[in-house]
């Protein structure tokens, strides 16, 4: 009968090594093919809170830069339809100069009453612009067209009068980072708007019967809406610069972030690669080296 002269021991001993290794070679390999240290949060040990936190904080300061980004795309079509207002306006200015300049036929001044109406309607038109399904110009209140002209009839031509508002007086905001919060837009009830309703309506009203306080009273009410216009587009502006810094700021943040999050979580996979290597080598040898020692029989040495 034969007998081995290694130990039980050693043999333990020299196979839970190579299987450690082998374990430890599995795992590095998991990591050269993902580039992380591992795919569960048990891998991180104690760096599992740590990669939690960032993570969070990654994913809310995106969630910053989308919402401010769509704050932006909103700002920015607001501003593109206040320059066709401006050509609205800037248009009827031209002709109630023109009207007021020349000895006016009937028909001329009958047209101008038709033009007035159209440019009402189209006023109402714009201010009526949505943007993924959002009314832009009413406010908070996104939902609901926020001009009305059949809730509008203008009694006096002195008097301020909003009754074809139908949003409310609560800007619409978006918040840009846990601290900030930016107000932005601008709401169809603004003065620069409401001037130039009545201006369309005093000539729109008249019916082509312009008398020259009429044309008087709708030209300096037209020409505040156009100077009311470009503040409102100076706010737009300062909306749209304000909301980029907020995005930049927070882009900054998720490059720090993520810079961190590779740090605990990302492998050098070249490094790795070069390990995996030696490790391949050590156990190639240890395999090697049990096999040898299982061979050795007693017998091989008893004369």
């Amino acid at each position: 009968m034969s007998m081995r002269v290694a130990t039980f021991a050693m043999n333990d001993r020299m196979l839970a090594a190579s299987m450690k290794t082998q374990a430890r070679m599995a795992e590095m390999q998991m990591q050269q093919a993902t580039g992380q240290v591992s795919t569960s949060l048990g891998g991180y040990g104690a760096e599992s809170r740590n990669l939690i936190s960032l993570e969070v904080s990654l994913s809310r300061s995106q969630s910053y830069t989308a919402a401010a980004s769509e704050a932006t795309s909103r700002v920015e079509v607001m501003y593109s339809t206040m320059d066709t207002i401006n050509d609205v306006l800037s248009s009827f200015r031209s002709a109630l100069v023109a009207i007021k300049s020349t000895d006016a036929s009937t028909e001329t001044k009958a047209g101008l009453s038709t033009t007035a109406a159209l440019n009402l309607e189209e006023l109402a038109t714009l201010l009526n612009t949505q943007y993924e399904g959002r009314y832009l110009f009413g406010g908070s209140a996104t939902t609901t067209a926020p001009v009305d002209l059949s809730a509008y009839s203008m009694t006096d031509p002195d008097a301020e009068n909003t009754a074809y508002y139908q949003g409310n007086s609560t800007l619409a905001a978006v918040q840009v980072s846990s601290e900030q919060s930016v107000s932005y837009g601008v709401a169809a009830s603004d003065s620069a708007f409401e001037k130039a309703f009545r201006a369309f309506s005093i000539i729109a009203d008249a019916n082509g019967v312009l008398s020259d306080d009429t044309i008087n009273a709708a030209l300096e009410l037209i020409v505040g809406a156009i100077d009311g216009a470009a503040g409102v587009q100076g706010t737009l502006s300062v909306n749209a610069a304000t909301l980029e810094r907020a995005q930049v700021r927070e882009e900054e943040f998720q490059a720090h972030l993520s810079a961190s999050l590779s740090e605990v979580r990302d492998v050098d996979v070249t490094e790795i690669a070069v390990k995996l290597t030696a490790y391949e080598v050590q156990l190639q040898a240890a395999y090697a080296t049990l096999a040898k020692i299982q061979g050795i029989n007693l017998l091989d040495y008893v004369s």
